[in-house]
């Protein structure tokens, strides 16, 4: 007679006899190259299908059915040895509808023996694709159903306890792997949304940047003299708007930008274009740090005649590295205003001349 076993104390073909050493050997090498595999996969329902075809022969195994619990139903993800039909006819079940539906909702393994002898509504689905024994063990994280997955054959009555225990054993490899996916999938959906919000925000510093800097130019426009005052503000706001270009010219992924690109900013205004900026490679800083060294590398080199200024920059470890050079004069650390003396303690910064030039270095925080 046909039954669903619930848990079933495991039991073997000898009376108390333990699994021979070889089928043991073999059944824990099978669950290493499992484990293995699933610890790589990247997608549900193909690893799925890779597990079946590692363990297929070795199990004697004619069919898998792999659910998804989506919005209270079980749908079919992926499966093996069915027809198209066969398929379409068992792509959805009801939580406590046939074996892996009443997996689901018992939260329990279960297994189907003499399926063919049985004449149990539940056992019609499995019966119809002419299993003998089947297999189903819910997947889950903690008591969150994430779906099922069961294993049949034709030519057998019943699965040997070895045989339940290394499934349920794979099983909840896949539940793991099932899970690291989905949490994977959350974290890139996360990822991608807060890009997109960085990246209008981005877009709307731009603008409004763009507008402040238009409005000054316009005060600007007809003023013989310019205030220096003003003309400075107008400065100040262009070397902001150009740290703030690098992140909506790239995908707004990363907060770090290149200070020598913005010190070409920095060094073109102040001097007219008759400065240089000079630097071996790149040095990624983070934004806001940016955005101060180079508003006091303005403010040092605007207080002076910059013809002919030099700023060579390095990263050194974790620390920035500025050497200021004026051909006019002699370098000397000027008389520091409200805003470089502020500029400074934001870098935690120090300011020194040595050898005919202006140092300034200030650590690094952390760039991403």
């Amino acid at each position: 007679m046909s039954e669903v076993e619930r848990e079933r104390p495991p039991t073997y073909p000898v009376d108390g006899a333990a699994a021979p050493p070889d089928l043991s050997r073999r059944y824990l090498a099978l669950a290493a190259e499992a484990a293995d595999r699933l610890l790589a996969a990247t997608d549900p329902a193909r690893m799925v299908d890779e597990l079946f075809a590692l363990i297929r022969a070795e199990l004697r195994l004619d069919v898998f059915f792999n659910y998804r619990h989506d919005d209270g139903l079980l749908r079919l993800e992926a499966y093996a040895g069915l027809t198209a039909q066969q398929a379409q006819d068992g792509a959805e079940l009801r939580l406590g509808e046939a074996v892996c539906g009443c997996a689901a909702l018992e939260r329990r393994r279960l297994h189907a023996e003499a399926v063919q002898r049985s004449d149990s509504p539940q056992l019609a689905f499995v019966r119809s694709i002419g299993l003998d024994c089947y297999a189903c063990t819910p997947l889950l994280d903690g008591e969150r159903l994430l779906g099922t997955l069961g294993f049949g054959r034709r030519d057998s009555p019943c699965f040997t306890a070895e045989e339940l225990q290394l499934l349920h054993t794979l099983c909840h490899y896949v539940a793991l792997a099932k899970l690291r996916l989905r949490h994977e999938e959350e974290l890139c959906r996360n990822i991608a949304e807060r890009d997109g919000l960085l990246a209008e925000l981005n877009h709307r510093v731009r603008n409004n940047l763009q507008m402040v800097v238009g409005v000054v130019h316009n005060e600007l426009r007809g003023v013989d003299p310019a205030p220096p005052a003003l003309t400075a503000v107008a400065e100040r706001l262009e070397l902001i708007a150009l740290a703030h270009r690098p992140l909506y010219q790239a995908d707004g992924a990363s907060l770090a930008v290149d200070a020598v690109e913005i010190l070409h900013g920095a060094v073109e205004l102040t001097t007219g274009g008759d400065g240089r900026v000079e630097a071996a490679e790149r040095v990624m800083i983070p934004i806001e740090q940016a955005v101060a060294f180079s508003l006091l590398v303005h403010a040092l080199l605007d207080r002076r005649d910059g013809a002919g200024a030099r700023v060579a920059v390095a990263r050194r470890a974790a620390t920035l590295e500025a050497r200021i050079t004026v051909a006019a004069e002699p370098a000397a650390a000027p008389p520091l205003d409200r805003l470089a003396s502020s500029l400074l303690r934001q870098l935690n910064a120090s300011l020194y001349e040595e050898a005919g030039a202006i140092h300034l270095r200030f650590p690094l925080a952390h760039a991403g």
